[in-house]
């Protein structure tokens, strides 16, 4: 795996504000307050990209909207954090950002193993970097913990570590979007996130 961490980087009282603006601004994609979402996913030892597959509770159970224009305050920030580890870290050749992704999961909401990059011809552009923060203050919710895959082992205390960081309110990471992750289960209360993606050359 591939990261930049930038530990309790945002002030707790400003990603308040931000969670406010999002549950002002976004609107979840359905009047059910669950947008499943299509996504590329390993499941049951298949990897799918089926939209009348994945588009399953069984799957993936999140509520997501998007912050879908370019003059909103949020992107300039969130952008910000991707283009320092770009030029710190990776190093890649960036193209664009796509519109950030606010989720909600609450009563076993989860996200399994997956990659946020899809498969595409070498002429077309893919996502390279990913982005994930929580807005939620870490004592509010149990459970939702954001995790790399390890090769199916045991988890260990490096990346129990890595997983309590990342769960921290103002925590961000920016992550190569071929890393499998999953977020676990949310037992208790509600998990808010931002979530963001740059794509460019294969």
């Amino acid at each position: 795996m591939a990261y930049y961490i930038y530990p309790n980087s945002i002030p707790a009282n400003d990603c308040k504000q931000y969670l406010e603006h999002c549950l002002d601004n976004v609107v979840f994609e359905n009047s059910n307050d669950i947008n499943r979402g299509l996504v590329d996913c390993f499941n049951k030892n298949i990897y799918t990209h089926n939209p009348e597959i994945t588009d399953d509770p069984m799957i993936r159970k999140t509520s997501v909207g998007y912050i879908d224009t370019e003059h909103d305050p949020l992107n300039s920030i969130i952008w910000g954090y991707i283009r320092h580890a770009n030029k710190q870290f990776f190093k890649y050749d960036l193209g664009s950002f796509q519109a950030i992704q606010f989720a909600k999961y609450q009563d076993g909401g989860f996200y399994p193993w997956h990659q946020d990059t899809l498969r595409t011809t070498k002429k077309q552009n893919t996502r390279k970097l990913s982005l994930t923060l929580t807005l939620s203050d870490e004592i509010s919710y149990d459970g939702g913990l954001f995790q790399f895959y390890n090769g199916g082992g045991p988890v260990s205390d490096s990346s129990k570590l890595l997983s309590k960081k990342i769960k921290q309110v103002g925590t961000v990471i920016v992550f190569d979007s071929r890393d499998w992750h999953r977020v676990t289960p949310v037992t208790k209360g509600v998990r808010y996130s931002i979530v963001c993606w740059t794509v460019g050359p294969n």
